[in-house]
């Protein structure tokens, strides 16, 4: 069975469940990605003597050895490959208690209260507005990340979400997208992707498409940042074009993985940060 047909069964069936349900489950909840293969090579495993820890063992040994009173040791960053174990054993939902999947439905589901909430306070004739971002908002790269251990390797990145590989959904985004078009919310998204009028890559055609095969239909509007934009800062760049969707719309509710979705003039009247334990964009 295709890879991308393997995400939406798993998806649609993920959909059924309440939106509390991903929180209750214990004591390691399910990771709602089926990861296929990606259109360039796997990078291989890095060597490695031993198993990879946990993060918790990691910094468990860490500090047993600084206590040693036999060893010299001193104040010093936080330890690159630990601070990976901690992303990837929180990803992975290693620890049943702590659990990315689980957290992103906990905000996801809270959205979706105040969605219902804010639609009941329309009045005649007012047209509403969701806006939200797209990568780990809407889409997920999660599976690219993984296969990146974690790092951001650019031209791997960038040619995987461009495949329809990286049409993976966030099941509560989704749901809450859903449920803003059956009450006649008009949704936008507004990413820092790479437009038409870019001088990289236009990634428009390739995002429009992966929202479609995601299940993300009807929106009112995608956009992308031009050449023009290429160096605005982000909060900047955001907050621009949701002051262009207030003209015509009360926005209601954004959803964002990044503080730069939501800051800036022109908020929603309820903004929601999704955990993003991966990378910042200021």
């Amino acid at each position: 069975m295709p890879a991308s047909i393997q995400h939406s069964a798993l998806i649609a069936a993920l959909l059924l469940l309440t939106p509390f349900s991903f929180a209750q489950q214990t004591p390691a909840p399910l990771v709602p990605v089926h990861c296929g293969h990606a259109p360039d090579a796997p990078i291989p495993p890095r060597p490695s003597l031993h198993p990879r820890p946990t993060a918790e063992a990691a910094e468990a040994t860490t500090k047993a050895a600084r206590a040693e009173p036999s060893f010299l040791a001193m104040n010093e960053p936080a330890n690159l490959d630990i601070a990976r174990y901690r992303i990837a054993d929180y990803a992975d939902c290693i620890v049943g208690t702590v659990c990315y999947w689980s957290d992103l439905a906990t905000q996801t589901a809270r959205a979706q209260a105040e969605l219902k909430r804010l639609v009941a306070t329309r009045k005649p004739g007012e047209k509403l507005a969701l806006v939200l971002d797209i990568d780990e908002t809407s889409l997920s790269s999660y599976c690219e990340e993984k296969r990146e251990d974690y790092g951001y390797i650019g031209s791997m990145y960038n040619q995987w979400l461009v495949s329809t590989e990286a049409s993976i959904p966030i099941p509560g985004t989704l749901a809450l997208f859903n449920q803003a078009r059956a009450a006649g919310v008009a949704v936008f998204f507004i990413t820092g992707r790479p437009g038409v009028k870019s001088a990289f890559d236009d990634q428009t055609e390739a995002t429009a498409r992966n929202l479609t095969l995601a299940g993300y239909k009807d929106w009112q509007g995608l956009i992308l940042r031009d050449e023009a934009e290429r160096d605005t800062d982000t909060t900047d760049f955001k907050s621009t074009e949701r002051a262009k969707i207030a003209k015509d719309y009360r926005i209601i509710l954004n959803v964002g993985d990044q503080w730069s979705d939501l800051n800036g003039p022109a908020r929603a009247e309820i903004s929601v940060k999704l955990p993003n334990p991966f990378y910042y964009l200021p």
